[in-house]
C-alpha cells in the first residue's frame, strides 16, 4: 500500500527525471490515488491509476526506473483506468483540476491533475463495488462523494451519472447497485464522522 508521502516522493522523482530530459508530463490520476491526494477520507492506495495524453513510453520508462529504485511493483503506475474514462470528457481540460507540479510550480517536469468530485463520483458509480468482505468496496468513497456533490436520491444519482456516461440510464447493474447503496447508506445514518468529507476543499455545507 502506498501512503500519500510515498506517492508524493515518487511524483517528485518522476518530475525531476522528466525535467532532466527537457519534458513536462501531464498526468491525470484517478481512483484511490486521486482520493488520497485530494480528499480527507483516504489514507492509502494500492497503486496509481494514471493517464497521460501523450508520450506514454516516456512515463512508462521513468516509472520503471522509480519502481526499481524503490522496490515497488513494475505496474505501480498504470493506465488500466483508461477504459473507464467518460466519453463526454475531453482530456484534462475538462472536469479536472491541477493538484500540484513537481519538482516545483516554477520548474515543472510533472503536472498532476485529479478529477473533479463530480467526475470521480460518476466513475465510482459506474464501477460500483459494494462487497465490503472483498476488501474492494467503494461504499464509503461513494457515500462521502455523494455528500460532497450533494446528491440525495438514487434517481438523482442516475441522472447525474448519465451526464458523464449516457448508458447509466439503462444500466440494470447501476440501478441494483444504487438500491443496495441507499439501503446501506440509511443503515449508516446518524453516524457522525470526526470531520465532514471533503474533496479539493469542497464539502457539504452545514445542515
Amino acid at each position: 500500500m502506498l501512503t500519500r508521502d510515498a506517492l508524493e516522493q515518487a511524483f517528485m522523482e518522476l518530475g525531476t527525471l522528466a525535467r532532466a530530459e527537457g519534458k513536462v508530463i501531464d498526468l491525470a490520476v484517478y481512483g484511490g490515488s486521486a482520493l488520497m491526494l485530494a480528499s480527507n477520507f483516504r489514507e492509502t492506495t494500492r497503486d496509481v491509476d494514471g493517464v497521460v495524453g501523450t508520450d506514454q513510453s516516456l512515463i512508462d520508462r521513468l516509472a520503471a526506473t522509480i519502481a526499481a529504485n524503490r522496490g515497488w511493483p513494475a505496474d505501480w503506475l498504470n493506465d488500466g483506468v483508461r477504459t473507464y474514462l467518460s466519453p463526454n470528457v475531453e482530456g484534462v481540460s475538462e472536469h479536472h483540476e491541477l493538484f500540484r507540479s513537481y519538482p516545483s510550480e516554477q520548474e515543472p517536469g510533472l503536472r498532476v491533475f485529479v478529477p473533479t468530485p463530480e467526475y470521480i463520483l460518476a466513475m465510482k458509480l459506474m464501477a460500483m463495488r459494494l462487497d465490503e468482505t472483498s476488501g474492494k468496496s467503494d461504499l464509503a468513497d461513494i457515500i462521502n462523494l455523494l455528500d460532497v456533490v450533494e446528491i440525495a436520491t438514487p434517481e438523482a444519482a442516475i441522472a447525474f451519472a448519465a451526464g458523464f456516461y449516457p448508458e447509466a440510464r439503462v444500466s440494470a447493474r447501476l440501478l441494483l447497485g444504487l438500491q443496495e447503496l441507499w439501503r446501506l447508506k440509511r443503515a449508516r445514518h446518524g453516524e457522525s464522522p470526526d470531520e465532514p468529507p471533503a474533496y479539493l476543499g469542497r464539502s457539504r455545507p452545514p445542515q
